[in-house]
């Protein structure tokens, strides 16, 4: 049943499904799903693909995002790193199915720490060519994904800021806008200069939804966070929000997405795009 699982993945992962088995050399068996027409990667060129893999137990352990292909340049160091020099066997538009055991998969990396009657084991990996890049192109590639980006978040900034100045209306609250699209409120005034980029602040806080939905309380545990400000330790609205408060303050930030989890969010409790409300209390720094 695991491994007729794994088929039905592999067959809505990739578009199409041919009969193709190929042999390689180190042993390794490829089913291939899809037939490219491409070119295969030479060294210095950077290869674009999708990666979904198992492990024995048919658990999955990665799977790469919409829209975040895996990465590669391609080098001589290739040709003793199994996975990769299955990749290099690969042309563009190429869909595949292969298995390489737990040593192969991993034993090159130094360090790397797995028991040794594990090392045997088989791992599944279903991987689709994308694209195969020259660095000059690469760097092409890249200029338009920013360009994308920034353009996306743009869009998601505006639907935010009208979400947020909606909500604050309807609420009867007065906020404090900044040019980032951060809003906040302080509702207590505390003492001494406001925290600052390198400060150990500890704060408690609890952090919910526009719709009030709460999905964390450091209350609710009664344990204060703790973190240095400005540092990337904490979202962006925290590291920028935090630095309105004062040591004994209290008051809300409210956070467009860009400045929070972005497209991603985070687990289930945080949906893709979503405004955070976050009310704090600065207790020390």
């Amino acid at each position: 049943m695991r491994y007729f699982n794994l088929f039905i993945i592999a067959t809505i992962f990739f578009s199409s499904c041919t009969n193709n088995v190929k042999e390689l050399e180190n042993g390794v068996s490829l089913k291939y799903f899809k037939n490219g027409s491409g070119d295969f990667v030479e060294n210095g060129e950077i290869i674009m693909f999708n990666l979904l893999y198992y492990d024995n137990e048919g658990n999955e352990q990665f799977r790469s995002q919409p829209n975040e292909p895996v990465l590669q340049q391609k080098d001589s160091l290739w040709e003793n790193i199994p996975f990769l020099n299955v990749i290099s066997t690969l042309k563009e538009g190429d869909s595949v199915f292969f298995q390489l055991s737990l040593d192969q998969f991993l034993g090159f990396i130094p360090g790397a720490n797995y028991p040794d009657s594990l090392g045997s084991e088989l791992m599944s990996f279903y991987a689709g060519i994308e694209d195969i890049m020259t660095r000059e192109e690469f760097e092409n590639y890249q200029k338009e994904q920013y360009e994308k980006m920034k353009m996306n978040d743009d869009q998601q900034l505006s639907i935010d800021l009208e979400l947020i100045d909606n909500y604050l209306k309807e609420n009867n609250i007065d906020a404090t806008k900044t040019s980032s699209g951060l809003h906040y409120v302080i509702t207590k005034m505390g003492t001494g200069e406001n925290a600052a980029s390198g400060d150990n602040v500890t704060v408690h806080y609890t952090g919910m939804l526009l719709n009030g939905e709460k999905f964390d309380s450091s209350l609710d545990r009664n344990q204060p966070f703790s973190f240095q400000l400005g540092q990337g330790m904490v979202i962006r609205g925290w590291d920028e929000g935090i630095t309105y408060f004062n040591k004994g303050s209290e008051g809300t930030l409210y956070i467009p997405s860009s400045l929070g989890y972005g497209p991603s969010g985070a687990g289930g409790a945080i949906p893709p795009n979503a405004i955070l409300i976050f009310e704090i209390q600065v207790l020390d720094y």
